[in-house]
């Protein structure tokens, strides 16, 4: 079973890449490297990984290792770097040789019919195709396909591929998948139109998770003519392992780079990665990330800095359950050994200002929460909190009470790094009481522009307790750099 799955993972790797060899070819244009500011790092990248075409607009790529499971490659990044978007008015006829990412797949399977019913619904919708340039076209139907379709919480998707170019659930991904289907019932055909088939999910107005929406967004355009691949991407190592992070921070001496990138990661864990399109518009490859044309390589709603891994004309293409799909829903069983679930880790890095770049590199703020201020004690009930607050589901969990805090940086999940380091025990006292010990949970609420962390009693002194009495709080903290602070007269009256 292992040796069979592992020469299907092989197979439909080599066909991606030969497919993807033969699309139109899309010169670089970043700088050179002693123009600009550079990183380098060394990753190794499980299944799927095609390293021939990683090399794009913002990263140089090169091949330093390989064997049946993954690649090690080299990645030059370009961060600072942000290409102008072309625009062609001829597209129709220039562009109609691209074949391979404009004709139906298996997944991407538009036909004639659903291509009339599109056009009809945006020229209802005051869009004509045929005058519009390619660009124009590819930012307003990516916003209309955006605005008219909802999204289902089924991820089913990593759990099919696609013998004989049909789409099967791997049998060894069974119970998962069947556990996706929001009624036991559904067959697998109606799993399949939710979040994976590209004209089901136009007719039906929905999508999955970003897996999903490469599919649908690719059907809707090369159905209007507009060759479009799915891209994957990961990022510049695993945020899961502290040691990555750290040496990732302390190579990176560009400032803004360093914070967009520990504002995007920090306190991120799970399995991280985010598929989205390519659009050659221009005469070329543009990154579409939803409705966003021009997605940077540097952002810190998508990792920080994009890596991008894997191209493929469909995502039939792509062997995901073979691969990730059996990682993230059986890890760590059968399961090459990385630092944590995610399929990469980062072995070495360095950056470099070229000789003649003209780099500005001011101080920035750093992207986390190293103090915290306490700004005021909420009750769980408080009339005082934004409605949120007291919302059915909220009101099922085991909240005493709520910490506001004054801080607020741009970052992914900020309060998660500093609940480990700073400690997330409290005292609560009050004259002539005795002390009562509480915790913050680890959960945040946010609503309203109030931020807040849920916090609880120690269940050996809510009896301890006294409603109507006012409490002050105190922080243990756990750390000289990691700190909470109160601010003057806070009190916890219930």
């Amino acid at each position: 079973m292992t040796v069979n799955r592992k020469l299907i993972i092989i197979t439909t790797v080599l066909h991606c890449v030969v497919a993807a060899s033969v699309l139109r070819a899309s010169p670089n244009h970043h700088p050179d490297k002693e123009d600009t500011y550079t990183i380098t790092s060394v990753v190794q990248i499980l299944q799927p990984v095609n390293p021939a075409e990683m090399t794009d607009d913002f990263q140089d790529t090169r091949l330093l290792g390989q064997d049946e499971n993954s690649a090690t490659v080299q990645v030059t990044y370009y961060p600072l770097y942000q290409p102008t978007i072309g625009e062609n008015p001829n597209w129709r006829t220039d562009d109609a040789g691209m074949t391979e990412c404009l004709q139906p797949t298996p997944t991407e399977n538009w036909d004639p019919a659903m291509r009339h019913e599109l056009v009809t619904q945006l020229k209802q919708d005051g869009i004509d195709p045929d005058r519009l340039t390619d660009k124009e076209l590819v930012v307003r139907v990516s916003r209309w396909a955006f605005n008219r379709a909802h999204s289902t919480n089924a991820f089913g998707i990593w759990a099919v591929y696609f013998p004989n170019k049909q789409p099967v659930v791997l049998p060894a991904l069974r119970d998962v998948f069947d556990r996706q289907k929001p009624d036991p019932a559904w067959s697998d055909q109606q799993m399949f139109q939710q979040e994976l088939l590209g004209k089901s999910m136009f007719y039906n107005k929905v999508h999955g998770s970003c897996t999903s929406y490469s599919v649908y967004q690719a059907t809707i355009l090369r159905a209007l003519g507009i060759p479009t691949r799915i891209v994957i991407c990961i990022p510049p190592f695993d945020a899961n392992d502290d040691a990555q992070a750290t040496m990732f921070y302390d190579a990176i001496h560009h400032n803004q780079v360093r914070e967009t990138v520990r504002g995007a990661l920090q306190g991120v864990n799970g399995f991280d990665n985010h598929l989205f399109n390519e659009v050659y518009v221009g005469g070329h490859w543009v990154r579409l990330n939803y409705e966003r044309l021009g997605q940077p390589v540097l952002d810190r709603n998508y990792f920080g800095l994009l890596t991008h891994i894997y191209t493929c004309s469909s995502l039939s293409d792509a062997p995901l359950a073979q691969t990730w799909g059996m990682r993230y829903f059986r890890y760590p069983a059968d399961q090459p050994k990385f630092s944590s679930i995610n399929p990469y880790r980062l072995i070495s890095i360095q950056d470099h200002f070229g000789k003649n770049a003209r780099v500005n590199n001011p101080e920035v703020p750093v992207a986390e929460y190293r103090t915290v201020t306490i700004e005021a004690l909420y009750p769980r009930n408080s009339a005082a909190l934004p409605d949120f607050f007291r919302n059915p589901e909220l009101a099922k969990r085991s909240i005493d009470f709520f910490i506001s805090y004054k801080e607020r940086i741009e970052a992914t999940h900020p309060m998660r790094i500093f609940y480990g380091r700073a400690g997330h025990d409290f005292l609560l006292s009050a004259p002539g009481h005795p002390t009562v010990k509480a915790h913050w949970t680890g959960a945040s609420v946010s609503a309203d522009g109030v931020e807040t962390c849920a916090a609880q009693i120690d269940a050996d002194d809510k009896a301890k307790f006294v409603p109507g009495v006012s409490y002050a709080i105190q922080p243990i903290n756990i750390s000289d750099t990691y700190r909470w602070v109160v601010a003057p007269g806070v009190t916890l009256t219930e």
